[in-house]
């Protein structure tokens, strides 16, 4: 698997274009009677001027308070999203490789401090590299996603082992916890401890640990894309239309980019997450992002205004997503986009906005 190119992963940590110290905004909350018809009105803005399609979920208090699909799933075949599409969430996987790690740890099986040479002592600097410095991108692995490919590539399935040489062969670009950057290849070795203490393959310990015990519907661990089964296609943005995305093969992305899911299931997930269904108190404040570090154990830090929220994003072929809980208002939003030209970014802050009843001129 030499020069290869799997530009399919990215996180993008999202700095709200408003200032979370701004004086100018008042205090507001969340969903005290938003204009739903803006709302509405602001995703069918979306779809007709092919600014994007996906789905929204927003969550209050743990019940679902707006739903809203937009544009299609399936273009050729003039499918059209709706609650029950799927998505591919890229790197919202991460959370849910966290919080499994931290069950191991809550199991005395696993400690922040056991290193990697415990599973896997053929990496470089296995013996320095921890579990700690994996979940917090300080490992200094080099970022497999980010080697030469093509598309004949990343559509083809890959082995764990093949995997391993691939990270051998790219080898480290920092001493473990000297710096922090972004690295795939921390969540998808992840994966793999998982698999080696559960003795199960990855889709099955995300079905045991966190699918069935929250009651997650529409969530597993990714393999081809079926329409038939609700499944979303991705597309990229061409001269004002859509041209069908590359599909990756998820043995590529296990444990950093592989599960499939929806807005309802994903804001779930994350609401039983915060009130303590998933992981204890102790590893729940331990995964959160501090002050200190830009990533935490699974969870990044998203602010709106004065609001802090916590939780990922994504992006995987034509595919974009991002979950936020805000704990102190109980409120959580989790967007999945099949096609986007305008910035997910933008996107989300325009649904905050509306949904705070905020000034906000649609696009």
């Amino acid at each position: 698997m030499k020069n290869i190119k799997l530009e399919i992963l990215s996180i993008l940590i999202l700095c709200f274009t408003v200032s979370c110290s701004e004086n100018t905004i008042e205090s507001f909350e969340f969903g005290e009677n938003f204009d739903r018809n803006k709302m509405d009105t602001f995703f069918l803005t979306l779809e007709e001027q092919n600014l994007g399609m996906g789905s929204v979920a927003i969550f209050k208090n743990g019940q679902l308070d707006y739903q809203k699909s937009f544009g299609e799933a399936d273009i050729e075949n003039s499918i059209s999203a709706t609650p029950q599409t799927k998505y591919r969430t890229a790197s919202i996987t991460k959370t849910f490789t966290a919080s499994m790690i931290m069950q191991l740890i809550e199991e005395n099986k696993l400690t922040l401090s056991t290193t990697l040479d415990t599973y896997f002592p053929e990496l470089p600097n296995s013996n320095l590299i921890t579990i700690e410095h994996l979940l917090r991108h300080k490992s200094g692995l080099f970022n497999y996603t980010d080697t030469a490919y093509g598309t004949d590539i990343v559509s083809q399935p890959a082995t764990q082992q093949q995997l391993i040489d691939l990270f051998i062969e790219n080898g480290t670009v920092f001493q473990p916890n000297e710096q922090t950057l972004y690295s795939n290849t921390n969540y998808v070795v992840l994966g793999f401890i998982i698999e080696s203490i559960d003795q199960k393959p990855y889709s099955d310990a995300l079905r045991d640990r966190i699918v069935i015990p929250l009651g997650l519907t529409n969530t597993y661990n990714g393999e081809a894309i079926d329409t038939t089964n609700n499944e979303a296609l991705s597309y990229n943005p061409e001269s004002n239309d859509w041209i069908l995305a590359t599909e990756t093969n998820t043995t590529l992305v296990n444990g950093t980019g592989s599960i499939v899911s929806n807005p309802e299931d994903l804001n779930t997930f994350f609401q039983e997450l915060f009130d303590g269904n998933v992981v204890s108190a102790i590893s729940l404040e331990q995964m959160q992002a501090n002050s200190t570090d830009i990533y935490g154990l699974g969870l990044i830090a998203i602010p709106f205004y004065q609001k802090m929220g916590f939780g990922g994003t994504g992006l995987l072929d034509g595919f974009q997503s991002i979950s936020i809980h805000f704990p102190n208002d109980n409120v959580s939003i989790s967007i999945t986009l099949n096609g986007v030209s305008m910035s997910r970014n933008d996107i989300v802050i325009g649904a905050l906005s509306i949904y705070s009843g905020l000034e906000y001129t649609l696009p």
